[in-house]
């Protein structure tokens, strides 16, 4: 099953996933999901509005999961 998730690869070299909200996080477990979106176009939405409102520098991946939890 596709997916599309968020993530932030910062200056030092380390990649950020957004989690829960607009939250990002550098570890993802059971307890920190990545946010998944169903398609590219709502996935693009939230990142631009990160990007504008916190001056973040984010992309979208998309990503490939069996099981995946839909918010």
């Amino acid at each position: 099953m596709s997916k599309w998730t968020i993530k932030e690869v910062k200056d030092d070299g380390t990649t950020w996933w957004m989690i829960r909200g607009g939250a990002f996080s550098n570890l993802i477990n059971e307890r920190y999901p990545n946010r998944l979106f169903d398609t590219e176009m709502d996935a693009l939405k939230s990142s631009n509005n990160v990007n504008r409102l916190y001056g973040r520098k984010t992309t979208i991946v998309k990503v490939e999961y069996e099981d995946a939890k839909k918010y």
